[in-house]
């Protein structure tokens, strides 16, 4: 919560500093240059987290019989995956100079949230060992088909910054809508941390003894293993991804003209995205392919792969003065890289414009 207040208090803080410091001339185009500054806050809905593997690592969960044979290399799933808060504040500010009819933009953003994921059994009965038996019918109970076992939690922190050079072509609709297009790059960079919690009996029991058993002296969920092999692996209760997004965009936007003042405007803007992932899950192994029956190997999830996505905004601005309007309205984000990342919710902000010879 402290977090949280934090985050606001410095997006208010940059608001009233670029109220204070507004001067200059108005929206118009001019032949000197002149700049403009634009916090926002977007309020996030993670409605899916790409920046991570898509479940409950199952790298821990060799389940093997009293002959040594491995039972089930992946019994447990995920289900129910959703944000621990309906939504985050994403504050970032944009810093842009515009002569004529060019515009040069820099953007910076940032936001920390938690999504919260349930660990289920996808097998009847995985745990055949003599000690998950002595832990009595509360142990064998919770590992039936689709039995909740606990919640995977992961914290995460995610960076934006984006460099861009669009053109103006005004009144592509005499006195009602103007157009402008431009190519920049984008570079994404996210954390996080998972750590697994409320764990039944049964995955109780895997955390502590099948550790034990596979590697000494180690105890957790997340199996870390450098090899695909899985011949040399530790296991840890919560490991970290780092994950960077880069690439290409083409920020496109449209404005619409509400009234014959041109106080009020309607800008809607569509930026799409070609890149690519590079994710690196620490050697954390997430699934495992099971090739002979007392064999299974590492089946990697991270890596560089091709990225695409699209972020659009579509907000109500109102220019109070000539040097300072604000605005609301919302955005969604869609990023598909190894995995989907899609978030949604309403965005507000204002624009300072300074400078200009005037």
């Amino acid at each position: 919560m402290s977090a949280l207040r934090l985050q606001w208090k410095l997006v208010l803080a940059v608001l009233v500093f670029g109220s204070l410091t507004a001067s200059g001339s108005a929206w118009a185009q001019t032949d000197e240059w002149s700049f403009l500054a634009t916090p926002q806050l977007w309020f996030t809905h993670i409605e899916k987290n790409g920046f991570v593997a898509p479940s409950f690592g199952s790298a821990a969960t060799l389940i093997r019989n009293s002959s040594g044979e491995i039972t089930d290399a992946n019994p447990f799933g995920a289900r129910n995956s959703e944000p621990v808060d309906w939504g985050y504040p994403q504050w970032g500010i944009q810093l842009a100079a515009q002569k004529g009819r060019l515009t040069l933009a820099g953007a910076f953003q940032r936001v920390d949230f938690e999504t919260r994921t349930d660990i289920i059994s996808v097998h009847p009965t995985p745990f055949s060992s003599f000690l998950c038996q002595q832990l009595g019918p509360s142990c064998v109970n919770d590992i039936q088909p689709g039995q909740l076992l606990g919640q995977e939690r992961l914290s995460s922190q995610r960076m934006d910054v984006d460099f861009a050079a669009s053109y103006l072509f005004p009144d592509i609709v005499p006195g009602a809508l103007d157009l402008s297009i431009g190519v920049g790059v984008k570079a994404i960079y996210a954390e996080a941390t998972r750590k697994a919690e409320n764990l039944s009996p049964a995955l109780a029991f895997q955390s502590f003894f099948v550790p034990l058993a596979l590697s000494p002296g180690t105890s957790g969920l997340y199996a870390v293993c450098s090899k695909d092999d899985l011949s040399n692996c530790r296991f840890k209760d919560n490991v970290h991804t780092t994950d960077w997004f880069y690439g290409l965009t083409i920020p496109t936007n449209m404005t619409v003209h509400l009234s014959g003042d041109g106080k009020w405007l309607l800008p809607l803007s569509i930026t799409p995205f070609l890149g690519a992932e590079t994710r690196n899950d620490h050697d954390v192994v997430y699934r495992l392919k099971q090739v002979s029956p007392t064999t299974t190997k590492a089946d990697r999830l991270d890596g560089t792969t091709f990225a695409h996505g699209v972020t659009a905004d579509v907000t109500l601005r109102y220019l109070i003065t000539d040097a300072l309007s604000v605005y609301a309205g919302g955005r969604v984000q869609y990023i598909k890289g190894h995995e989907q990342f899609l978030a949604y919710g309403p965005i507000v902000g204002m624009s300072v414009r300074f400078g200009g010879g005037r």
